[in-house]
């Protein structure tokens, strides 16, 4: 049974956030989920499709995959493997030396091994996606039946209503209609949120003052742009479906974005999909900001589109001894920044939670930056929200939320 009279509002519906959702709707919580995402939930884990002569390219531009090695973790892959949302990615997965071209499979580094590589895929645990793509997971997470969404609002602010509820502000679908919430409590799953200059900050009001908020302020963005690429079947005849680059400034990952389950082809084609280092990313902000007088600077499709050939570049260069001399013609080709696609500074905590003013914070930001990070993150932010508003003795802390 749902408790329709303790309402948790999550505003953020990527991978932090539902997984915070579905903490909750587990313990018989109710819960609203903000997204300002216009294509419904996904956050980062999302995914890009493109019409070209009749097929759909398709391609994972944030989120690559979820290493599970956490055993909450692994129990939640195991009920969301059952229920169609992700499937085991069985890949040719390792490490690939630009300056030798030799590649190390992961599955010789052995289960005692640190999670070094791109997100730990050098790590333990299995590799997982979203099957047929990556945003389904969050897709199928937002479906459950007692989940109240709002995606396509753009939530303005909260406040405090008395000494146990809290308004949410929004502006409500594509034309913006003024509406407000009420909630016991509220979670951040959106760094955006606290971030100045960001079309996702929010008017605090008197959580500003609460120490979640003032620890979530010191996280920095570390950028990265990922680079869509469709080729030829055959014009990279690497023996490698996702790796881990090192020894080359401009790529860190690049996957064979149709060898993850469910993306099979038959049309003779290959998806790709790179990432840069963040290097070679802030190189690329000094060209054209991120903000500007403390404003936002959308990215627009001429200046992703002079971005492109020099990703692909550099990531031919890496790919080049697996392939022939001359460097094929992309069918397709376009890049994406993410100004804070991972944290440069992470925060011991599972999560943040003022149990007092019944507020938390989750996200990649806490412990691990990478989508295991965030859904332990999550979970732990519904577990300590859970415990506050059933116990209204507890006082103000940064819960640990250790799972």
């Amino acid at each position: 049974m749902v408790a329709q009279d303790r309402t948790v509002a999550v505003i953020g519906g990527g991978l932090a956030g539902l997984s915070a959702a579905h903490g909750l709707l587990q313990q018989g919580m109710a819960v609203e989920v903000y997204d300002m995402g216009k294509r419904g939930p996904g956050g980062r884990s999302s995914t890009r499709r493109v019409d070209h002569e009749g097929s759909c390219l398709q391609f994972d531009h944030g989120c690559q995959f979820i290493r599970a090695s956490d055993p909450a973790v692994q129990e939640n892959i195991q009920e969301w493997e059952r229920k169609g949302y992700v499937q085991q990615w069985d890949g040719r997965l390792g490490l690939l030396d630009a300056h030798t071209g030799t590649f190390t499979e992961r599955s010789t580094s052995g289960p005692d091994a640190s999670p070094s590589g791109f997100c730990g895929i050098m790590g333990p645990g299995d590799i997982y996606v979203g099957v047929p793509s990556m945003d389904a997971l969050c897709k199928g997470l937002a479906s459950h039946p007692n989940l109240q969404s709002h995606w396509g609002s753009r939530v303005t602010g909260i406040s405090r209503l008395g000494d146990d509820a809290w308004e949410v502000q929004y502006e409500a679908g594509r034309e913006a209609t003024p509406a407000t919430g009420r909630h016991s409590a509220v979670i951040l799953a959106d760094i955006m949120t606290v971030r100045q200059g960001s079309p996702g900050v929010l008017d605090l009001g008197e959580a500003g003052a609460s120490p979640v908020v003032q620890q979530l302020r010191t996280v920095t963005g570390s950028p990265v742009f990922s680079l869509m690429v469709c080729l030829e079947k055959g014009a990279v005849d690497a023996p490698i479906d996702g790796a881990s680059v090192a020894g080359c400034d401009v790529i860190q990952w690049v996957a064979r974005d149709s060898s993850k389950p469910g993306r099979e082809r038959s049309d003779g084609l290959d998806c790709w999909v790179a990432m840069t280092t963040e290097a070679y990313a802030q190189q690329l902000l000094a060209e054209a900001l991120l903000t500007r007088d403390g404003a936002y600077v959308a990215q627009s499709q001429q200046y992703l589109s002079d971005v492109a050939p020099r990703i692909w570049e550099a990531l031919w260069r890496a790919l080049q001894p697996f392939s022939g001399v001359e460097r094929p013609t992309p069918v397709y080709m376009h890049a994406q920044r993410w100004g804070s696609g991972f944290k440069a500074n992470l925060l011991p905590e599972a999560c943040l939670s003022d149990r007092q003013l019944g507020i938390a914070a989750c996200g990649d930001f806490c412990v691990e930056s990478s989508a295991q990070g965030a859904v332990l993150s999550g979970l732990a932010a519904a577990r300590a929200l859970h415990e506050a508003l059933g116990d209204s003795s507890v006082t103000t802390e940064l819960s640990r939320g250790l799972l």
